[in-house]
């Protein structure tokens, strides 16, 4: 529980560390890592608990490439402490200004480090964070942009781990200030207003992420009329040095910002274009606003001293990016109100598919106890079950589906193809196995698989109120797939005690508690004394934050695009053999999946036409007296 301080230097590091670490680390990366002294690397991993490392340890910045959290190191080794001090202190300005909430510390050689959570059930991608690294960097000489700069190592050490010179990083403020500002988090505008300031775009996303997007419901006119619909404006005035800049348009007063807030006056022109696009204003409106003698005659003059006779094509060009960017907070900022849908919905507790559901659960739960395997056994058989309840068929009381590993994954909870495959695999060489492969894939038809329940009498099923015939979840795959038979006990079965959970789950205490940690830190659940509950935060609120929707439609993208190749393939193997389209389909209807070649009908004529060829009595006799008798033949005769 957090402890409540007045003097921060009162609280043990240990306390620290245990209050902050989870709640600072990503969702689903339950490991940090370690420095290693031989290497002086951070090469090491090991679990996060609530015991302080004795070495200094870090927590990951992204998973799958999105973060929860904007991490900003200062380095006094290269630029000294005085500098240090300045950056920090200009940065917490303009990060408090923007309504981020923050958690600061240091180290003893001087470093500081600023911590600011985004906004509740909101992420950041890496390449959008990567312009805003690059903008900081230039504006602050002291910042090391690296750690938010590696979307697969990327790390942070967070307050009360061990520091290189000795001692421990220590929190500024109090531990109940902290926790409070990693629980509440910061405002949902964090990052636009950010961007407004700085006068900087991120990178724009790419094409497919893009055309998720639709613009249309967060846009209104057309034309040079085109601005934000009214829903998706900002109230709030404009900030008082962006009117300053807009009304004078002076490069002196551009300059007195550089290295503060603008680098430049095309950064200084930007962030009046921005906010003015985030409040509504059109290219009409704004093109007016900067005509001589109006309130924003400076960026007018801005833009044709820098631009000439091009500075309406450009302010155009900027207005245009501008609404490309906004039009999508909108989107962000709704995503809850478009809840994350799975394809295919759950079919209950009853009927044949969730028999053999709870029977495959309790299978995997013995063949595979104590190994992380079984949790990603345990996603395949229950996207096997769903695939078969939606597109099998029962023959003679057995479930059969035809299904591919990738269109497997996806139900699986976007688990990667390769896994699905290799799960496969090895669970249908099993003995016992609930899944028997009864076709193997011909060409373009898939796996096709039986879904039994050989070992009825030595498996005592998983109770059937505690199996759910559906998708998996995506979120899984990015929360971790060991966590959710913990969360669904809790969520769906009505449990409450701990013990109750970890028994039910057929998991040890504290494999239990690392999940119910890892959970409670999502939102998923709450701690209500020796109890838990379902938690303000869901499955879909994780899977909207991370754009899953998205990542969920690039991968069906590429997996059609896949299909695609190998039937194109299939297609130039068959017309090599001489295949034509219509034997293809004999040789596939076919039970022996004999091939038939194109022109087997004349060639058979063609032979019944002349008759067998002669027999050689002498070559069959001779055969036989060498095979049956032993006989070596001592000379012959030369034709």
């Amino acid at each position: 529980m957090p402890v409540t301080v007045r003097d921060v230097y009162s609280v043990a590091p240990a306390v620290v560390w245990k209050s902050l670490a989870r709640l600072l680390s990503q969702p689903g990366r339950d490991r940090m890592k370690v420095f290693d002294p031989d290497t002086k690397e951070y090469r090491k991993t090991r679990r996060i608990t609530d015991t302080l490392p004795t070495l200094m340890a870090a927590v990951y910045l992204y998973t799958h490439r999105r973060t929860t959290l904007l991490a900003l190191d200062f380095d006094s080794k290269s630029h000294g402490q005085a500098q240090v001090d300045a950056d920090f202190a200009r940065a917490l300005g303009w990060l408090t200004a923007c309504g981020a909430r923050v958690v600061t510390d240091r180290s003893t050689n001087g470093g500081r480090h600023i911590l600011v959570p985004l906004a509740i059930n909101t992420t950041a991608s890496f390449d959008e964070i990567q312009s805003l690294m690059r903008q900081l960097k230039a504006r602050l000489p002291s910042f090391d942009p690296k750690p938010m700069q590696n979307a697969k190592e990327g790390c942070i050490s967070v307050p009360g781990t061990p520091c290189a010179g000795g001692g421990h990083r220590i929190l500024d403020g109090t531990l109940t200030d902290a926790v409070a500002a990693l629980t509440e988090r910061s405002a949902p505008t964090l990052l636009p207003e950010l961007y407004a300031l700085l006068g900087t775009l991120p990178s724009p996303p790419q094409a497919a992420t893009a055309d998720l997007r639709s613009p249309g419901s967060t846009r209104t006119h057309a034309g040079e009329d085109e601005r934000l619909a009214e829903h998706a404006r900002w109230s709030k005035p404009l900030p008082a040095c962006v009117a300053a800049f807009a009304a004078a348009g002076d490069a002196a007063l551009a300059r007195e910002h550089t290295g503060s807030r603008w680098e430049s006056p095309s950064e200084a022109r930007m962030s009046v274009v921005l906010n003015a696009v985030l409040r509504g204003h059109s290219l009409a409106d704004i093109r007016a606003q900067t005509e001589p003698g109006r309130p924003w005659s400076g960026l007018g003059d801005s833009y044709r001293t820098k631009h000439g006779t091009r500075a309406d094509a450009q302010l155009a060009r900027d207005v245009r990016s501008a609404l490309d960017y906004t039009s999508t907070l909108a989107v962000k900022a709704n995503q809850s109100a478009h809840r994350y849908k799975n394809s295919h919905g759950g079919q209950g507790s009853t009927g044949p598919h969730a028999r053999w559901l709870a029977h495959a659960l309790a299978w995997a739960d013995r063949e595979f106890a104590g190994s992380p395997f079984r949790w990603t056994v345990r996603d395949v058989l229950q996207a096997l079950a769903i695939k078969a309840a939606v597109a099998g068929e029962i023959r003679s009381g057995t479930a059969i589906v035809g299904v591919g590993g990738r269109g497997l994954s996806l139900s699986a909870g976007l688990m990667p193809a390769t896994t699905t495959f290799e799960v496969l695999r090895r669970t249908r060489e099993m003995v016992g196995a609930p899944i028997l492969l009864v076709r193997p894939r011909i060409g373009r038809d898939a796996d096709f698989y039986a879904l039994i329940t050989e070992t009825v009498d030595t498996i005592t099923p998983v109770p059937l109120e505690r199996v759910r015939v559906s998708d998996v979840h995506p979120a899984w795959s990015i929360l971790g797939r060991h966590h959710r038979a913990v969360y669904e006990l809790i969520a769906h079965t009505g449990m409450r005690r701990p013990a109750d959970v970890y028994a039910a789950a057929r998991i040890s205490a504290r494999t239990g508690q690392l999940s119910i940690a890892a959970l409670a830190a999502a939102g998923l659940i709450t701690r209500e004394g020796r109890t838990v509950v379902p938690g303000p935060t869901t499955l879909d609120d994780i899977a909207a934050a991370h754009r899953l929707d998205e990542v969920q439609a690039d991968r069906i993208a590429r997996y059609r695009r896949e299909r695609a190749a190998w039937h194109a393939w299939l297609a130039l193997q068959d017309a090599l053999k001489g295949i034509t389209p219509e034997a293809g389909e004999r040789v596939h209807a076919s039970p022996h999946g004999r091939l038939v070649l194109a022109g087997e009908d004349d060639y058979l004529a063609h032979v019944m036409a002349h008759g067998p060829p002669p027999a050689d009595d002498e070559y069959t006799a001779i055969t036989l007296v060498t095979e049956l008798m032993g006989a070596r033949i001592l000379a012959g005769t030369r034709q």
